[in-house]
């Protein structure tokens, strides 16, 4: 047992390479543990009449961590098909789409929802729970189209 401790603390940075060249930047702490397993496993499979072992490891963390994201992957498709829903601004209840200011002109360029979620926020200064609450959508979808929104916007001031 104290083989294995030892092959993965000597491996931790061939784990973290792989994460990095994956371009995985979210749940690092998952991800390790999937290579350890993964390295663990390794060695449990290697033959070394056919090869070196550091690239046989590394072979097998990598599609370790690719089968993970896989699996991350296919559970989040589902979670975001929430993401489609259309804030209806054009009915009387949304009394939030006209406003008081004066918006420069790449305002013109968005589309009405996100402008209604770009007065929603900065004018009216409602919080995300707060709009989600009172358009009965989920946090997650207004807090994923604010992101989209604030990108967007990065995008026309350059």
């Amino acid at each position: 047992m104290q083989d294995v401790e030892q092959l993965i603390i000597e491996n931790e940075t061939l784990i973290k390479k792989v994460i990095y060249k994956l371009k995985i930047y979210r749940d690092l702490d998952e991800y390790m543990q999937v290579g350890r397993i993964a390295l663990w496993q390794a060695l449990l499979k290697f033959d070394d009449t056919k090869g070196d072992f550091a690239m046989f490891a590394y072979m097998n963390i990598k599609y370790a961590i690719i089968r993970a994201l896989t699996k991350a992957n296919d559970v989040s498709v589902h979670e975001l098909a929430v993401e489609d829903d259309i804030i209806t601004v054009n009915t009387p209840q949304y009394n939030l789409v006209t406003s008081s200011l004066e918006w420069p002109e790449w305002f013109e360029e968005l589309n009405e929802d996100e402008q209604f979620l770009l007065i929603a926020l900065y004018e009216k200064e409602l919080s995300l729970k707060e709009i989600a609450d009172k358009y009965k959508l989920s946090y997650e979808t207004i807090k994923k189209r604010r992101q989209r929104l604030l990108s967007k916007i990065r995008g026309l001031l350059i």
